[in-house]
């Protein structure tokens, strides 16, 4: 199971509103609305990274509130060992 965190940039004063909209997916283990240069940061686990790609492209992008989305995907064990 992968793990990937998105970080999206929403329209003003929606950030509440769309983390309990996200907490809602199936899949979505985190959504939480916070200060700062992003608006909320979403924790989801897929099987793979394209899961994932699948998943954002089908269930967040098309939300009306959302501007911006950064996804950053984890490293498997086998990656990082190859870069030590």
């Amino acid at each position: 199971m992968g793990v990937s965190y998105l970080l999206l940039t929403c329209a003003i004063h929606k950030n509440t509103e769309v983390a309990n909209t996200i907490r809602k997916l199936s899949g979505v283990r985190e959504a939480v609305p916070v200060h700062g240069a992003y608006d909320c940061i979403v924790k989801v686990e897929k099987s793979t990274p394209d899961d994932a790609i699948q998943f954002i492209l089908s269930s967040i992008r098309p939300l009306d509130d959302i501007r911006n989305i950064i996804t950053l995907h984890d490293a498997p064990p086998l990656i990082m060992k190859q870069n030590v």
